[in-house]
């Protein structure tokens, strides 16, 4: 992947500034920016992917930017479903446990010794599905088909082909998202929009990844 190509490519559209700032404005709505953000992260891969000269999309059509960014959102909840998951066994542990616990101290006791257990299974799944999550936005990108992203046996596949490639998008998303938060750290509200330039640049990314030879693929169960 190109890296430095990334980070620039969004200097080299005239408007650059213009959207930028509108996508910071859009940000401020709740909710709404946060999907609209999705659908433009989505838009800029899938014209990177394509080769346009210009990938930086425009907010001419809000709607159809805030309907690509829905699918994203339904493939982060399903992804995140083990890590909800343990989350509400941890909550069910804690409840029935200081339910039945004689006293106060071996409740105390009990809770103290389920988050032990559970925390680094938590910690160690959250980090295995980072890249997943990425490779099932990476096919859904790709082939503009929300079930191809939720068809588990086939994302794994994905992952497994080329492990190494999609450790590094999401270590790279990582970077995007400490440079998003620098506008934040230096000026405050403007973290929205290096958010944005955040995101433009790792939609190249993805978009990158898109264009570049894809393996073939067999479902695993």
């Amino acid at each position: 992947m190109d890296i430095g190509r990334a980070f620039s490519f969004v200097f080299e559209d005239e408007e650059w500034l213009t959207i930028i700032l509108i996508g910071g404005l859009i940000l401020l709505v709740p909710i709404f920016g946060q999907i609209v953000l999705i659908g433009f992260l989505f838009e800029t891969a899938r014209n990177v992917a394509a080769g346009q000269s210009r990938p930086l999309p425009r907010w001419n059509h809000l709607g159809e930017t805030f309907s690509l960014g829905l699918p994203g959102v339904v493939i982060q909840i399903v992804y995140a479903l083990p890590i909800l998951l343990l989350f509400c066994i941890f909550g069910c542990l804690i409840i029935g446990g200081g339910a039945a616990a004689a006293d106060e101290s071996a409740a105390t006791g009990l809770i103290g010794l389920t988050f032990v257990c559970l925390t680094p299974l938590i910690i160690v799944l959250s980090l295995a599905l980072q890249p997943i999550t990425l490779a099932a936005m990476v096919r859904h990108v790709q082939t503009g088909d929300l079930s191809a992203a939720l068809r588990v046996g086939e994302v794994l596949a994905l992952v497994r082909s080329n492990l190494a490639a999609w450790v590094v998008l999401w270590l790279l998303q990582i970077l995007c998202g400490l440079v998003g938060s620098l506008g934040g750290i230096v000026f405050g509200i403007g973290a929205l929009f290096t958010g944005v330039y955040a995101v433009a640049v790792f939609g190249h990314l993805m978009g990158q990844m898109i264009a570049g030879p894809q393996p073939q693929t067999r479902e695993i169960y």
